[in-house]
């Protein structure tokens, strides 16, 4: 499991009195979240921890499908974020959630072009043309996207790349490996400053990013605060300055 460990340093004060681990534990929140939320998620819980100091973030990323299986194999979160809400169908133990689920985002697919446009690509049909595109699996919702669009335009790829999530079609597009990918819209505006371009598909149905409290984390008044935050006008204006489209909150 690739963790990324945000944390707030405590005050002075509070390193003096000393605090006990189970405060610790009780303060942290861990958060399974889609790849496509890597950067702007460490936005959301710097933006956070500035009005509540002292909040510590356990931070675990992968495709929405890698997450659900560990949640099946045992792994434990007090919250999860997928990329798109066929994925919580798949979750094994249902009761292992709470019923409130919040719809906080939305994202739409759109083709990488790789630097320079080796591949001179300029059209969804010249994809199929191509053998060096990359796309997400199809067990994963950006492949499931790709995949909506491509048989919408009644295009078959033929030897494309298959990734375990967004970020690694990404980073094959940046680095040039392939001349094009399936990759979110916000994934394109990350790595813009890489001379990575966008070629917009008119996506019909953009992913819809579900937020979902775990009965542990419902336990929680410092998850339970964080989820809603998330959910309210603060957590959506930094979704939309990096480039989601808006949920429908609670």
């Amino acid at each position: 499991m690739a963790v990324v460990v945000v944390t707030v340093t405590l005050t002075a004060a509070l390193a003096l009195a000393g605090c006990s681990t189970a405060n610790d534990e009780d303060r942290s929140i861990t958060i399974f979240a889609a790849s496509s939320l890597t950067d702007v998620m460490k936005q959301l819980t710097d933006a956070y921890t500035q009005s509540h100091p002292g909040q510590e973030f356990k931070v675990n990323f992968g495709s929405s499908a890698q997450l659900v299986q560990q949640l099946n194999a045992g792994a434990s979160t007090d919250l999860l974020i997928t990329a798109d809400q066929q994925s919580i169908s798949t979750i094994t133990n249902s009761q292992s959630l709470a019923p409130d689920i919040a719809i906080i985002a939305s994202n739409e697919i759109v083709l990488a072009i790789a630097p320079g446009n080796p591949g001179m690509i300029s059209s969804l049909s010249d994809v199929a043309q191509h053998r060096k595109i990359a796309l997400c699996a199809a067990s994963v919702p950006c492949g499931r996207a790709a995949h909506r669009i491509l048989d919408a335009a009644h295009l078959t790829l033929s030897g494309a790349s298959e990734e375990d999530n967004v970020r690694a079609v990404l980073t094959k597009v940046s680095s040039g490996q392939v001349d094009a990918g399936f990759v979110y819209s916000t994934d394109v505006q990350a790595a813009q400053g890489q001379g990575v371009t966008e070629l917009p598909l008119k996506d019909p149905s953009p992913n819809k990013y579900p937020l979902v409290l775990t009965t542990a984390g419902a336990k929680k008044p410092p998850v339970i605060a964080f989820h809603d935050w998330l959910a309210g006008s603060s957590g959506q204006a930094i979704l939309k300055a990096a480039g989601f489209g808006p949920g429908r909150g609670r």
